[in-house]
């Protein structure tokens, strides 16, 4: 009788521990596809804006408790759309995208900070072989049972070995390219 009531008193001890701990929620993850969605970039041309589109990308984010918790991106270059089809070629040839060798732009997040609706990721972005640890601040709105995500970032093409030989000149095409990312989001199943 002795040994039950010392059981009893342990387990009595304990269960505000029990009670108190957090319940953790489940992650949730979303598919993102280029239905819906836009990466578009822009550039400096011979002193004046350029903008062209990649029309395909896909990607996975996950949330927990209505913040990011990580993000796993790719898009494909051979997608590029600049309205000119003679450039579109030259893009995905050698000196830029080399689409034989790479043909996939990918971003992995390491981290996500996130502040109500504003999320700051940080990761690897790997364009041509090429890693660079970049920060992408998204914003994310929940729309008609979706989830709506937005953000920039700013890189710098050489880096990544985009435009070799005589395009390295910065002259006539600027070293920094700003990415303007937009894509919804549906529940992965």
């Amino acid at each position: 009788m002795v040994g039950k009531k010392v059981i009893l008193l342990r387990w009595i001890w304990l269960l505000p521990a029990v009670l108190c701990t957090p319940v953790f929620a489940a992650e949730e993850c979303y598919t993102a596809a280029a239905t819906g969605g836009a990466v578009t970039f822009r550039v400096m041309q011979a002193g004046a804006p350029y903008t062209g589109t990649f029309r395909s990308f896909s990607g996975e984010v996950c949330f927990t408790q209505g913040r990011i918790t990580r993000i796993d991106a790719a898009l494909d270059p051979a997608s590029v759309d600049t309205g000119l089809p003679e450039l579109d070629a030259a893009l995905k040839e050698k000196d830029f995208f080399a689409l034989r060798e790479y043909p996939r732009v990918t971003f992995v997040s390491t981290s996500v900070q996130s502040q109500g609706d504003t999320h700051t990721a940080h990761g690897t972005l790997e364009i041509k072989g090429n890693r660079r640890e970049v920060e992408i601040v998204l914003r994310s709105q929940p729309a008609d049972g979706k989830i709506s995500v937005s953000g920039s970032l700013v890189l710098d093409r050489l880096q990544y070995g985009i435009g070799a030989g005589e395009w390295t000149n910065t002259k006539w095409l600027g070293a920094e390219v700003k990415l303007d990312i937009r894509a919804t989001l549906s529940r992965k199943q």
